[in-house]
């Protein structure tokens, strides 16, 4: 919890992650979450999980186990949703607001947390901490004293075209380094979360899913490349790119992409390096030539796969 009890935004948002995975891995009331799994899926530390699992436990949905940690109290599947606190819902708006104004040019980098209280009517409180998060997505820094630098180069009108370069000079090299190494927990994990994506047709595709699915998989290539500094560049920068507003994109494309992921995660599996740094290449090229809409329809062949 925060130092004021009240739930943080993210340790919430961690304890929906967490009812999600054990709804798609079929978990039932009594079960046992184990922190150390739960924060490789998640890619976290055991930190954050236990304070995710205590905000789950405030609300009834898991209870203490005699062993130590928590055992689900219900069954994941039947909670519609987490809700967040007041404090945590003005904190969203503030953040949400400050990337709106940013993009658009409506405020300056340089700020104050007074200055945007005044701007946003919020507290203190609710400011500081969507500023807090806005850093830890690489979208804002500290400065001296009260000020604040926020990133408007990440969420600008050429910050996509700017992502997209960077990522195509960077993922495939990641995926062929020679210190890769392969997560078993976190490929299993990925996998069946990409099933599931690929059992729906367009009208019941779950995009909440893709997204955290989308970072998930970006976010194992550059934790597993094995070179630290590759490896933190690509971890900032996915940050970013989830955290950045972004604009509509095909549910058929999320659909294709998702096949694009999934045969990735095959070549990976089997220690094709090569190959599924060369299907990164054309997964961010296709990304790139079909934002922000689907020109046409269809898997390219490159990426159709036998289902299992």
């Amino acid at each position: 919890m925060s130092d004021t009890g009240k739930p943080n935004r993210r340790h919430v948002e961690l304890a929906q992650k967490i009812l999600d995975l054990a709804t798609e891995r079929g978990m039932v009331s009594g079960e046992r979450l184990i922190e150390q799994s739960i924060a490789t899926l998640c890619n976290v530390s055991r930190t954050p999980v236990r304070k995710a699992l205590q905000v789950l436990a405030e609300q009834g949905l898991v209870s203490p186990d005699a062993e130590g940690g928590y055992r689900l109290a219900i069954d994941p599947a039947m909670v519609p949703g987490l809700d967040l606190e007041p404090s945590a819902q003005a904190e969203d708006e503030v953040h949400a607001a400050i990337l709106r104004d940013l993009a658009a040019g409506r405020i300056e980098e340089t700020q104050t947390v007074a200055a945007l209280q005044r701007r946003y009517g919020e507290g203190r409180l609710a400011v500081q901490n969507a500023l807090l998060r806005l850093s830890e997505d690489g979208l804002a820094e500290r400065g001296a004293g009260q000020q604040w630098t926020l990133k408007q180069f990440a969420i600008s009108s050429d910050a996509a075209a700017a992502s997209y370069e960077f990522r195509l000079a960077t993922e495939p090299v990641a995926l062929a380094m020679p210190d890769f190494r392969r997560d078993a927990t976190a490929i299993l994990s990925l996998r069946q979360s990409m099933l599931a994506l690929r059992r729906m047709d367009e009208d019941s595709f779950n995009r909440r899913l893709f997204d955290r699915t989308d970072f998930d998989f970006h976010l194992l290539v550059a934790k597993s490349c094995g070179n630290p500094f590759m490896g933190e560049a690509l971890v900032n920068h996915h940050r970013r790119r989830r955290a950045a507003p972004s604009g509509h994109v095909s549910t058929w494309r999320l659909m294709q992409s998702n096949i694009e992921h999934l045969q990735m995660l095959e070549h990976i599996e089997r220690g094709q390096m090569n190959l599924a740094a060369d299907l990164m290449r054309v997964h961010i090229q296709l990304s790139q030539s079909q934002r922000p809409r689907l020109a046409g329809r269809g898997v390219p062949p490159a990426f159709k796969i036998v289902a299992r």
